[in-house]
């Protein structure tokens, strides 16, 4: 019997538990597969807390990102068959969790690998790709010139924000706690580097843009942090609240600077914007482009085995990963196609 993990109540990663379960049959519209690897997300800790913007149905499973073989297929799927190698997209649907040995996903959020990928870089791309392109690309129109401000650069969402603020050509502000991560966030692309535990963040990005502002925020730290970069921001800037890596839900700031700049402010969730099929189905071709030419590439920190996924989840509450952690499901992960 394959085994995933499930959780029953609410709090840190302890609470989750391997299970044996029924090999599960696919239903309509949706995709079988043998899960080779999955990558963590910070939602997953929020959903485990039950303090996401959906609450866990229990027995509760995680997961948006895996990576593995199709087994079975239900009836009306037409783009994937047994043995496909395929990566799950994250969907809110939260019956479609894919931590474990085996994982159903609806048609419409699998993708095939790109060639010369491992299941390991295979389940590392998605969720930041289609974040940073639903924010960068979809919602704002980047030109040369531009300046993005991307906080809390390190994380899996912020590298793959850098990557594609720079595909569009814009310049990249990253925002770090310290300087350890410096040389990491220059080798991901990032132009400029503000150290929050010692730098005036507002003052540092009016120095680096010569006073113009930031056009582009994509915020993954909000809450009180916000204020300290309000006040340098372009005229007309578009600031996108992403995600909240430092625990505080509370967003307070000064709405004066953000009148002048006749800037907007939007809470953002990629489960807005995938739920539509037509930008579902650009951002997936946009995406598989861009992971083809190697204009976008899976960032991966640390790997970690099946057995210590807990461990893993712990590793990630601890704020020092540098891009995505992975979880290796099967010895075949890192077999290349």
């Amino acid at each position: 019997m394959p085994v995933v993990l499930q959780f029953d109540r609410p709090g840190s990663p302890t609470v989750l538990e391997y299970r044996d379960i029924a090999t599960p049959e696919p239903g309509p519209g949706e995709v079988l597969y043998r899960v080779l690897a999955f990558g963590l997300n910070r939602a997953d800790i929020l959903l485990m807390a039950d303090v996401y913007y959906n609450s866990p149905v229990y027995p509760a499973r995680l997961g948006h990102d895996a990576a593995g073989i199709v087994e079975a297929v239900g009836s009306g799927v037409t783009r994937f068959r047994v043995g496909d190698y395929v990566s799950s997209i994250a969907q809110e649907d939260g019956r479609y969790g894919v931590n474990g040995e085996i994982a159903i996903t609806p048609e419409d959020y699998v993708v095939a690998w790109p060639k010369g990928f491992n299941a390991l870089e295979a389940c590392s791309v998605w969720s930041s790709a289609l974040t940073s392109y639903y924010s960068l690309v979809e919602l704002v129109t980047l030109t040369p010139g531009d300046t993005v401000l991307i906080t809390a650069a390190s994380s899996t969402a912020g590298t793959g924000a850098i990557q594609m603020a720079k595909l569009c050509g814009a310049r990249v502000i990253a925002t770090s706690r310290g300087h350890d991560k410096t040389d990491f966030l220059r080798a991901v692309g990032a132009d400029h580097i503000i150290v929050t535990e010692t730098d005036d963040v507002a003052d540092e990005i009016r120095k680096i843009t010569n006073g113009r502002g930031v056009n582009v925020v994509f915020d993954m730290v909000s809450g009180a942090f916000v204020d300290r970069y309000v006040g340098a921001l372009a005229k007309g800037a578009s600031v996108h609240l992403v995600g909240a890596v430092g625990g505080d839900l509370i967003t307070n700031f000064s709405v004066l600077p953000l009148v002048q700049a006749g800037a907007t402010i939007t809470g953002f969730s990629i489960f807005n914007y995938s739920r539509d099929k037509t930008r579902l189905e650009r951002a997936k071709t946009f995406i598989l482009d861009a992971l083809n030419r190697q204009q976008f590439k899976p960032i991966i920190d640390r790997v970690y085995d099946f057995a210590d996924t807990v461990r893993a989840y712990e590793y990630m509450q601890a704020g020092s990963q540098k891009g995505k952690i992975v979880v290796r499901v099967s010895p075949d992960a890192e077999l290349r196609l």
